[in-house]
């Protein structure tokens, strides 16, 4: 397992640069550059993958303003991060049981509030989440999409980052501002790249190429390319159900997607841009929507 034992583990408040927090688990956060590009839908096919390999996963919604991952797994949450915020609850009480057996930190949506944290409630934050951290391998953060200092401080505090974005020209320019802003505050941190939705290999390939083009030329920095996933229908359906698409359609395109992309967050695998146009294949009997 990544990261820090246990009894090395600060509690500082989240994105202080060499301050930041460390954690137990593998920290990863999940961003994009606009909303609209699937990123949530990314987190939970990840969650849900990782977990099938036997891994421990929690998934900490940090959309303070619009959060949706319950909504998308179908979970009804009793209480979420508003209450932990305000002092009323600690993490542990607030974990849900999802799918697969991935844990859920739920989030509140239209507090707006929330999204301003203080350094108390910072603490507070970074404490509960370093304590949850110390039992599973990974904890994924679905960030709210844009630049904003909330966004950039889980950002900070994470070990790596996962940018999502798809091949449309204003996530292009929105992904690459994104991480223009990240490099200047922490230019070493690591940075995934996957490009969701794309409608042929080729085009995601293009999009990949376009973006680290822009990142070396610009900024000197190389992004790692996790992968791609399709534009599959089985996504829309398992939204309708409340579903993930791993978990009800585990042979369909966007899933086989997923498997590629965690076998190369577990060092099982590397990226082939050949291997772009078999996720484009006729899904297996009984997978279809």
């Amino acid at each position: 397992m990544n990261g820090q034992p246990a009894s090395r583990l600060r509690t500082l408040p989240l994105g202080r640069g060499a301050g930041a927090p460390l954690f137990a688990a593998r920290v990863v956060a999940i961003t994009s550059g606009k909303g609209g590009v699937g990123k949530s839908n990314v987190t939970a096919g990840l969650a849900m993958t990782l977990a099938s390999q036997g891994q421990r996963v929690v998934v900490m919604d940090a959309n303070f303003g619009l959060s949706n991952l319950d909504i998308l797994l179908g979970l009804s949450p009793k209480y979420t991060l508003e209450h932990v915020l305000r002092g009323e609850k600690v993490l542990e009480e607030i974990l849900l049981e999802g799918p697969m057996g991935v844990q859920i930190l739920p989030a509140s949506s239209g507090i707006q509030e929330l999204t301003r944290l203080d350094t108390l409630t910072e603490l507070r934050l970074v404490q509960g989440l370093q304590r949850v951290a110390e039992t599973v391998d990974w904890l994924l953060i679905d960030t709210a999409a844009g630049i904003h200092e909330s966004v950039l401080k889980l950002l900070l505090a994470a070990q790596e980052v996962l940018l999502v974005a798809t091949p449309e020209p204003t996530s292009l320019v929105d992904a690459y501002a994104m991480v223009k802003v990240l490099h200047l505050r922490e230019p070493s941190k690591p940075v995934w790249l996957l490009v969701n939705n794309g409608q042929s290999a080729e085009e995601c390939r293009e999009t990949i190429d376009q973006l680290q083009e822009a990142t070396e030329r610009f900024l000197g920095k190389r992004l790692q390319v996790l992968g791609m996933v399709p534009h599959d229908p089985h996504v829309l359906q398992a939204v309708r159900q409340q579903r993930g698409v791993v978990d009800l359609y585990p042979g369909s395109p966007a899933a086989r997607a997923l498997g590629a992309a965690v076998k190369q967050l577990l060092g099982q695998g590397s990226l082939r841009y050949d291997d772009f146009a078999s996720f484009w294949k006729v899904p297996a009997p009984g997978d279809a929507p």
